[in-house]
């Protein structure tokens, strides 16, 4: 089990993923078009690259007093962490997306993929992007990294 300190030291890494994972989402949350969604996959990507560097630099140490690197603390933390980080972005840039009943205001030039009819479909996409995406993406990165660790770990 992880300690509370462990806990509060990997929170930082998710938060520094979380942050990059939402710099991609402002941009879309900004065009109020809604069209360009392939910004919430860059920040998939930016979420998994993120990861990957912390895991390639915590096995690149060798020392044996360091907090060991859990990758699933800080994918799913960081995760918890986006979902947040969404809702209050879309409180800031998008504040019509809380009302209920009919948007025609806020979803005026949103592609067709996205029904006009209440505005709750905006961030239901954007919050399962954050939850699918992301935590496929931080698992992935976390085996991965696991992965070249064990490889280089290997005596020869």
């Amino acid at each position: 089990m992880l300690k509370r300190s462990s806990i509060f030291h990997l929170s930082s890494f998710s938060l520094l993923s979380a942050g990059l994972y939402c710099i991609p989402v402002i941009f879309f949350l900004k065009d109020k078009k809604f069209s360009e969604s392939w910004l919430l996959f860059l920040g998939n990507g930016l979420f998994l690259f993120s990861i990957f560097i912390l895991g390639a630099m915590y096995s690149r140490k060798n020392n044996q007093d360091q907090k060991k690197f859990n990758g699933f603390t800080i994918t799913s933390t960081g995760v918890i962490l986006s979902c947040i980080m969404i809702l209050v972005l879309a409180l800031v840039y998008v504040p019509d997306v809380y009302h209920t009943g009919f948007s025609n205001t806020v979803l005026r030039q949103s592609p067709p993929t996205i029904p006009h009819k209440n505005a709750h479909s905006l961030l239901f996409m954007m919050l399962a992007n954050a939850l699918i995406g992301n935590f496929c993406a931080g698992t992935f990165a976390t085996i991965i990294a696991k992965s070249s660790a064990e490889k280089e770990n290997l005596p020869s």
